[in-house]
């Protein structure tokens, strides 16, 4: 899997890196501080890691360049910027996915990874934005299961079903926690 760093802060950028490395090991990362240098490598990536805040273009003006140029190139917006307004604007121009800086690093490597499935063809076109981890964990909740029973489920920290639950909410366009709730029982009756 060959990944873009667009971040413009040469520590966090460097980072990244590792953290990409250690949790994916076969990765090839590049990394750049400017959306001028990433456009450079656009051709090359498979997956590009974008922050909001660069120096010569904001993030999510370049994230609508890359939709026009590399429209099947998956990009997941990292910033420290966890507003609703941005999770909206990034999600109505494409990104993949949005993550907070303080998420935890193996959020970052589950992310990545999970752009790595191939979409299932038969589904609702909203269920083709999610990743198989996404899918469980949403199957879960149509079970009627706790945010700590599908954390148990899937041997994993419920802070990172809290995570999961975010983004099934900014990749299925919902609002709140209970529209996702009714939208999990549906999916889970087939009423997708």
């Amino acid at each position: 899997m060959k990944i873009l760093v667009v971040e413009d802060h040469a520590m966090v950028r460097e980072g990244l890196v590792r953290i990409i490395e250690g949790a994916l090991p076969d990765a090839d990362v590049r990394a750049v501080g400017t959306a001028t240098e990433a456009k450079q490598h656009l051709d090359w990536a498979e997956r590009v890691l974008l922050d909001l805040s660069l120096p010569d273009q904001h993030g999510l003006r370049f994230l609508e360049e890359i939709g026009v140029s590399h429209p099947d190139l998956p990009v997941i917006i990292l910033t420290a910027y966890d507003e609703p307004a941005f999770r909206t604007r990034a999600s109505e121009v494409g990104a993949a996915a949005f993550l907070s800086k303080n998420e935890p690093p193996e959020v970052l490597a589950a992310a990545l990874a999970d752009l790595s499935a191939p979409p299932d063809s038969g589904a609702h076109p909203r269920l083709e934005r999610l990743s198989p981890t996404e899918r469980q964990v949403l199957a879960l909740f149509g079970q009627g299961l706790s945010n700590a029973e599908v954390a148990q489920q899937l041997g994993i920290e419920e802070k990172t079903v809290y995570t999961h639950r975010r983004h099934l909410m900014f990749k299925l366009g919902l609002r709140s926690a209970q529209d996702l709730l009714r939208f999990a029982t549906l999916y889970h009756a087939g009423l997708d």
